[in-house]
């Protein structure tokens, strides 16, 4: 008889929405059937609602009304095909609650973000002990509440939510960052050049630190910057600062012109903030670049060592320090052999740490403890 579990939720599909392909792509490698009821997200629209509040209450009750449809087609599904636990994608908040109150069988939460902690510690929009500062957690609270299982991207991440929320520990586990687009062979690393290329991508958000990795650039004349992304203040500061040693390419880019990038490039930049968060994660930036076969340089934090001391595929600086990063970006472009080391065991690391094979383990592990009524947490 064929194990099912059954994906449900309002999510968003493409290009820089790659959790729930990975969600699918670990729950068939570790032999389940995956069927889905789904309604899609706002995607890109939600930046354009920030900007015109008076269209929320038409948006809100469109929401209402596609969880209602939802919710019936879930009902039906799960007496249809009896799957061993729902699994509500990532952002859930909004939708766990009714879900899990309309089904009888696990529920697991694929939290990933903790709303409070993106916007309160990392991105500072909020001030902490303020009112949208209880909201967000209460929000983030309601929905680990309402679940059987909560996962996050690292085992710190899952024991921050729980001492954030109050929630018993047991409840919260993790499943991996994981690149669902990794090509099947990496290209090679070519160390022709006669300054080190390397590749920053990404929002430009506090977590990336961004403006560290730009002045640490700007001290080392042997290395040449190519940027896609980051916020317009931080594309300006590269310019002025970097001028000929930086390519300034296009602020969102399509995966096969990310992937001829990292194809290009010798080094991948990480993460250099110093928050709480940057602490706890392992970008999915990194990842992506060690699937491709890229060595990467990034802050030496907690996650990282816990999850990539000793592979040979990552250097590190401290976190927020420029000049410290400044000279790990001297050496290395100044030891092609060694970059050359590290790209050789990038694809291996990938693998060992954040590949298919290793989310199928999680997924049975997770599963089976569900159908026990036991803890989830590993």
């Amino acid at each position: 008889m064929s194990r099912r579990v059954l994906l449900a939720g309002v999510w968003d599909e493409g290009p820089g929405y790659p959790r729930t392909t990975s969600l699918r792509m670990g729950l068939q490698a570790a032999g389940f059937e995956v069927r889905e009821c789904r309604r899609p997200g706002l995607g890109v629209r939600k930046q354009t609602l920030l900007r015109a509040p008076w269209r929320w209450p038409g948006v809100a009750w469109q929401q209402r009304r596609q969880l209602q449809d939802l919710l019936g087609e879930l009902r039906a599904e799960v007496t249809a095909s009896r799957p061993e636990c729902v699994v509500v994608p990532y952002p859930g908040h909004r939708v766990i609650g009714a879900i899990a109150r309309a089904v009888q069988v696990p529920v697991v939460l694929d939290l990933f973000l903790s709303a409070y902690d993106t916007v309160v510690e990392d991105r500072r929009l909020v001030l902490p002990g303020s009112l949208g500062a209880w909201w967000l957690q209460h929000l983030d609270t309601a929905a680990c509440r309402a679940a059987d299982a909560v996962l996050l991207d690292t085992p710190a991440n899952a024991a921050y939510v729980a001492a954030l929320t109050g929630l018993p520990p047991e409840r919260f586990t993790w499943l991996p960052v994981h690149d669902p687009y990794a090509p099947a062979a990496v290209p090679p690393w070519s160390a022709a050049g006669d300054r080190l290329r390397l590749l920053f991508f990404g929002t430009g958000v506090p977590l990336h630190g961004l403006d560290t990795l730009v002045e640490a650039v700007a001290r080392v004349p042997r290395v040449q910057l190519t940027l896609i992304g980051g916020s317009p203040a931080h594309r300006a500061l590269a310019a002025a600062r970097l001028g000929a040693r930086l390519e300034l390419l296009p602020a969102f880019v399509e995966r096969a012109a990310l992937h001829e990038q990292l194809a290009r490039c010798q080094l991948v930049a990480g993460v250099f903030g110093d928050s709480g968060k940057a602490q706890r994660v392992v970008p999915f930036k990194l990842v992506h670049a060690l699937a491709a076969g890229r060595p990467v340089l990034t802050a030496d934090t907690p996650a990282v060592g816990q999850w990539l001391d000793g592979s040979g595929a990552v250097f590190v600086a401290p976190a927020g320090d420029a000049a410290a990063l400044a000279d790990e970006l001297e050496r290395l472009a100044g030891d092609p052999d060694r970059l050359q080391a590290a790209a050789a065991l990038a694809r291996p690391t990938y693998e060992r740490h954040f590949g298919t094979a290793q989310l199928a383990v999680r997924w049975q592990r997770l599963v089976q403890a569900l159908q026990r009524g036991g803890e989830v947490a590993a």
